[in-house]
């Protein structure tokens, strides 16, 4: 009976020691849901109400009712373009995923029995959507010509009409150059937000801040002073990375360093500044890491699109992206590398993520303590 009276005892006490502490609950109930609503929403390797953009060249019926079998299909959200250079350059600027170019002798070759192409350009820094969409376009084909069979009456219809594909930018659709690129965000990431985080943390458990406390600097030489050393390791880890991205697995680097030395340097001044915030709210390494888990390393790497398509993503979902860095410097990172210095789209995402930026150090000042 005594040795249940101490079992009850112990486990009383440890039951109170887990609701006593912050970082038990937030593992025990807030990761988990955290965690299945990502994989749940954010995990998908499919692709609906693709942005597609459509040139017709030839806008008779013939070339129409191809367009209209895409726009009647979900994976397919069509936009009109002027002319072919106009889409290009959507196609660029990420505007759209793909275009949908018909010819303007299309309808002419296929009256004289000649093999008449429809054209689909897919954008190959993201390998993954760019081989669904040409799936999709080959299943809208397919579908297209069984009706105008059905239609004629012609049985030779469907083999006076081809698609040809072609990939943009990564035309050896190459997985891991669209991948890697990617993935330097995530290495920032970690660089960044965990390691920052987790040394100021254990700055406060091992008493050090206070002695820093205790002398005469402000809260700004404070603050930049502790995010100086992590940020220039993280551009440390940005070149290194680049380097051997492009000499190790032979990605191409088809932008400057400038462009790219800019966009890490903003991401990782959000970054950096974001784990000095954790730190100075949790002062305690094994929380801080847990927090800097869920509202940085998981999310970055779900909802940024280096793997998952966000256009696949609910609309909810998609929402929430536009709140984590790293889906802009993903854009920044693969558009720098596959496609070269687009400005016009560079400098929305950088811009976007200097706006983030601003907001984490502000809030990392305002919570970093001058006073015990």
């Amino acid at each position: 009976m005594k040795r249940l009276e101490l079992l009850f005892a112990i486990v009383w006490k440890e039951w109170l020691q887990v609701f006593r502490d912050p970082s038990a609950l937030l593992i025990a109930f807030v990761l988990p849901v955290i965690m299945l609503f990502l994989f749940g929403y954010g995990l998908s390797l499919d692709a609906t109400n693709v942005r597609t953009g459509v040139v017709l060249e030839d806008a008779t019926p013939l070339a129409r009712s191809f367009y209209n079998s895409l726009d009647a299909s979900r994976y397919f959200d069509a936009r009109f373009y002027a002319n072919r250079s106009e889409a290009e350059r959507g196609l660029r600027d990420e505007e759209v995923a793909a275009i949908v170019v018909v010819p303007n002798d299309f309808s002419k070759q296929v009256e004289r029995g000649e093999m008449g192409e429809i054209q689909i350009l897919t954008d190959g820094g993201d390998t993954n959507l760019a081989l669904i969409v040409e799936n999709y376009a080959r299943a809208a084909f397919v579908k297209w010509t069984s009706a105008r069979i059905r239609e004629t009456g012609a049985t030779s219809a469907s083999s006076k009409v081809d698609l040809e594909t072609k990939t943009m930018y990564n035309s050896a659709q190459i997985t891991r150059h669209s991948l890697i690129p990617g993935s330097i965000a995530m290495i920032l990431a970690m660089i960044g937000t965990l390691l920052t985080c987790l040394v100021v943390a254990r700055e406060w458990e091992r008493g050090t801040m206070e002695a820093t406390l205790a002398t005469s600097v402000g809260k700004f030489e404070m603050f930049v002073g502790k995010l100086i050393p992590y940020f220039l390791l993280g551009m440390t880890a940005a070149i290194g990375s680049a380097l051997i991205a492009r000499f190790l697995f032979d990605v191409p680097f088809r932008g400057s360093v400038a462009a790219y030395l800019l966009s890490s340097s903003v991401f990782l001044l959000v970054a950096t500044s974001l784990g000095i915030f954790i730190s100075s709210v949790c002062r305690d390494q094994s929380l801080a890491s847990q927090v800097a888990l869920i509202v940085c390393f998981l999310p970055n790497f779900l909802l940024s699109g280096v793997i998952f398509e966000i256009d696949a993503m609910p609309k909810v979902l998609q929402w929430i992206t536009y709140l984590f860095p790293a889906r802009y410097y993903v854009v920044c990172l693969q558009t720098i590398f596959m496609a070269g210095d687009v400005w016009p789209l560079l400098k929305g995402q950088i811009g976007c993520m200097g706006i983030i930026g601003a907001a984490f150090f502000c809030a990392a000042i305002i919570k970093t303590p001058k006073r015990l």
